[in-house]
């Protein structure tokens, strides 16, 4: 399946409008419209389970010119409360798995939702950096790591993600962005659609939310009035009200909308 037929109506299609915006118009109709292949490795695709998919993100990283990579599906987080520092809902890394416990102090994170197009990144020490983010920096220079890349997927319903490529100079990490930019930003949507259809959300906070709050959540998610959903469940519109009123401040969302996105992206609901 081309990445055409895998965006059609769904939520990463801006994602990659804006991408494609700022590439080259005759490799974007190359690729989109007549099917052109971007690298010589195999179509992720092809991948059938998480194992595949971290040896295809090797061969990835390799393919760039870095030494490994990691995949990590943040999803909607919440504005506050006890569940912001949640592990992502995806991760994958090249690295051994006793090196590479989820660490929260990528300073990525801050700047993965707002961006469509890859940066680059430094392992340096940064002293106006919170400390939990300098220790991290400082757990990348004890490896060896001198810079990456990190190339945002603006997925708007399950929440942003993103594929951090390491393990080369900053010189090499932005020369590499401006060569090969359009071959990050496609495959690292792929990538992120197939790891969604083959890993579940290993991060489902659905023990603060009760069975109830969370039948609220599934009838605002669909567009239901607050007199339809009530009805469909048999309680009054008063008691929904105060069901989504608990169940935005638990999730620490700013609103009833962001306590459906965060819902969602944390795989407590479906749509």
């Amino acid at each position: 399946m081309g990445v055409v037929e895998m965006l059609a109506g769904g939520a990463l299609q801006r994602q990659f409008d804006n991408a494609c915006a700022a590439l080259d118009a005759s490799w974007v109709e190359h690729f989109v419209m007549e099917g052109g292949s971007v690298m010589a490795m195999g179509p992720v695709g092809d991948c059938a389970s998480s194992a595949d998919l971290e040896d295809w993100l090797q061969q990835f990283a390799s393919e760039m010119g870095f030494g490994g990579a990691r995949y990590l599906h943040i999803g909607h987080r919440p504005q506050g409360g006890g569940i912001i520092e949640r592990p992502p809902l995806r991760f994958l890394s090249t690295l051994d798995k006793g090196q590479e416990p989820w660490r929260a102090g990528d300073p990525a994170l801050s700047q993965v939702a707002q961006a469509s197009l890859p940066f680059a990144w430094v392992a340096k020490d940064d002293l106006s950096l919170p400390d939990v983010q300098r220790a991290w920096l400082s757990i990348e220079r004890l490896r060896g790591v001198d810079a990456g890349v990190v190339i945002p997927v603006q997925d708007y319903v399950s929440g942003p993600a993103y594929i951090s490529l390491f393990s080369q100079t900053i010189s090499r990490a932005i020369a590499v962005i401006e060569q090969r930019r359009h071959q990050m930003v496609t495959l690292a949507i792929e990538f992120h659609i197939r790891a969604k259809q083959l890993m579940t959300s290993r991060t489902r906070p659905s023990g603060l939310l009760s069975d109830r709050e969370i039948s609220c959540l599934r009838h605002a998610a669909t567009g239901a009035t607050l007199v339809e959903g009530a009805s469909s469940l048999g309680i009054s519109k008063r008691t929904i009200e105060l069901h989504l009123a608990r169940v935005t401040q638990k999730l620490g969302a700013a609103n009833r909308i962001n306590a459906v996105a965060i819902a969602i992206g944390a795989g407590l609901i479906d749509v």
